[in-house]
């Protein structure tokens, strides 16, 4: 971790590369095969882990934020949510910040990390010496955070979540990046693990979620708390059929398998490719999940058509019957609003990217919330169980001061939600314009497809809300 800080804060970070890694900081040889020595993704995975359990039990309050993103060995520094926003690459339309501004932001960052590192030092010593603690496999309740959901409003006052990792055997807990706790690899009857994927051609929020896999023929017999009911998430990556649609192979068709939780099928003829589209990975929900009468919830993997598999299984108990709210905000931090509601960062989207551009927003109880836009031509894939649902979208207008400038059309599974949007003309400059629609059902993959496709400039949103409409 030091190593890679004190390179991106001498400006080296196109330096910071794997192989570079590998032989100044763990003593490789300039040949070696980094392919079969994952040293340095190894350490990598551990300071993200340890990172991601600092800031969640003892770092919130240390000013600038660390970040090792999945996939990637270059930090990133950002202002803590108690502090201030983080500051996110201009729209191409804006003027760079004045030198004076980013010479003092260099020098807070460089304080701040110093002091940062040597409080992460001391977390990493203690931890270390309390392994055996960590290291203890969990009880269903006890291994997972207190949190409900990712995406949930608060506290959970009932049973936790679960969450398992299919295929990986490491002793320890995976911290993901909204501060999730995923156990190892367990509660499993036959099949072997395997690798998933590292090469992403549109890589998801937190890569690590795919990087193992159980695979064959196999059952989970997961503990849960009786008479409760819980959403199902399970999470799929194509490792191997991929690459086109290859005469005899590759692609669609070339792995199918079918899915049952107690006897009851809830995927059939599953094929990962079909189901993803466009994106890397694909993510199922089913909701009144309970267990069975043993107190388990059986969950069967059957091959069809090659090896069946999964990457990640997670159960999060409903509230009131009801998935927990799926709040999103275009930013990489979370949010808490002056109502309670707690706000994840951007999650299930393909295509577009980050920009904060233009002045402070106006009117608005939270313009923190608000203050960071996803612009391009991208859309949401946002998993659901079957049902039906209210969608919130939030937008502003902080860079164009006249109508016309910036006009777009927002989809749901292809049906027109807003046609020839013009947030300035709605709205005015630096407002919030909240749109709301309801009864909206996902699609045959079990998603929520909101499409931004830009007609003048780019598509912009800064917000996504999705709540289970009442039965």
């Amino acid at each position: 971790m030091s190593y890679v800080v004190e390179e991106a804060l001498a400006g080296r970070s196109d330096q910071i590369k794997e192989r570079i890694v590998g032989i100044n900081v763990f003593g490789r040889e300039p040949a070696y095969d980094t392919a079969s020595d994952p040293v340095v993704r190894n350490a990598a995975i551990e300071v993200r882990k340890r990172l991601a359990q600092f800031y969640v039990e003892s770092g919130q309050g240390s000013g600038i934020q660390i970040d090792l993103q999945p996939g990637a060995y270059v930090p990133t520094f950002r202002c803590s949510v108690e502090t201030a926003p983080p500051q996110f690459p201009q729209s191409p339309q804006t003027q760079s910040q004045p030198s004076g501004q980013r010479h003092q932001m260099v020098f807070v960052i460089v304080g701040s990390v110093l002091a940062l590192l040597i409080a992460v030092g001391v977390v990493l010593h203690y931890r270390a010496s309390d392994n055996s603690k960590l290291n203890q496999s969990p009880s269903p309740q006890s291994a997972a955070m207190a949190t409900s959901s990712s995406f949930s409003t608060g506290v959970a006052t009932g049973p936790t979540a679960v969450r398992i990792l299919p295929g990986d055997l490491q002793s320890g807990n995976y911290v993901d990046r909204f501060g999730n706790q995923w156990m190892p690899d367990r509660y499993f009857v036959g099949g072997t693990p395997g690798i998933g994927t590292t090469d992403f051609y549109f890589p998801p929020e937190d890569p690590e979620l795919f990087r193992t896999m159980r695979k064959g023929n196999f059952t989970y017999d997961i503990p849960l708390e009786r008479n409760h009911a819980y959403e199902l998430r399970l999470y799929f990556v194509e490792p191997q059929y991929r690459y086109g649609n290859k005469v005899g192979g590759d692609g669609e068709n070339s792995r199918i398998f079918n899915v049952l939780a107690n006897g009851k099928v809830i995927l059939n003829d599953f094929d990962i490719i079909e189901d993803a589209g466009f994106a890397s990975t694909t993510v199922r929900a089913f909701k009144d999940i309970t267990a069975a009468q043993d107190g388990k919830l059986h969950l069967q993997f059957t091959a069809l058509q090659s090896q069946a598999l999964v990457n990640g299984i997670e159960l999060l108990p409903e509230i009131e019957g009801k998935i927990p709210p799926i709040r999103l905000h275009a930013a990489p931090f979370y949010y808490t609003d002056k109502l309670g509601n707690r706000w994840s960062p951007d999650a299930f989207y393909v295509g577009g990217q980050l920009f904060s551009a233009g002045d402070p927003l106006t009117e608005t109880a939270d313009p923190d919330l608000f203050n960071v836009a996803r612009l391009g031509n991208f859309y949401y894939a946002i998993p659901v169980p079957p049902g039906r649902y209210s969608l919130t979208l939030y937008f502003a207008e902080t860079w164009f001061h006249s109508p016309g400038k910036r006009v777009f059309d927002v989809s749901c599974n292809g049906a027109m939600l807003l046609h020839n949007l013009d947030i300035f003309q709605e709205a005015g400059y630096s407002r919030v314009l909240k749109e709301t629609f309801h009864g909206l059902q996902p699609n045959g993959q079990g998603k929520l497809l909101i499409s931004f496709s830009p007609i003048i400039n780019y598509a912009s949103v800064r917000a996504i809300e999705v709540v289970e409409d009442s039965r």
